[in-house]
């Protein structure tokens, strides 16, 4: 006899309502100079509520803003010491990754881990 699996309680993230007033915000950052971070809008801290800007800024961007169409981006970093800080930036003015840690690291005052070239061992 073959028996089902009985379904599990898939658990619903909470929505998370980001206000007009700082889509609008991000959106005039993102355009200049180019990016928002946690010191722009310090409820970014939370990784949930950033990425919810992320999708509210592009939703701004495509929905209700037909005089700009930037390539809005959002990524996270790893810090020395652990710090991991989020940044949503515009690839029209910031076009690398690596400019975009560059510039989270200087407007938050983080170290950037650089890797030693010999740093692993391959076996």
């Amino acid at each position: 006899m073959i028996m089902a699996d009985t379904p599990k309680d898939e658990k619903v993230a909470p929505t998370i309502e980001i206000p007009t007033e700082d889509v609008e915000k991000a959106a005039k950052l993102i355009l200049t100079p180019g990016y928002v971070t946690k010191n722009d809008l310090p409820k970014m801290k939370d990784l949930a509520w950033a990425t919810a800007l992320s999708k509210a800024v592009t939703k701004h961007f495509l929905e209700n803003d037909d005089d700009h169409d930037p390539y809005v981006y959002f990524e996270q970093f790893d810090f020395a010491g652990g710090d991991i800080d989020s940044i949503i930036f515009n690839m029209d003015v910031v076009p690398t990754r690596e400019e975009a840690l560059q510039d989270l690291a200087e407007a938050l005052g983080e170290k950037i881990v650089v890797p030693k070239d010999n740093d692993q061992t391959t076996y």
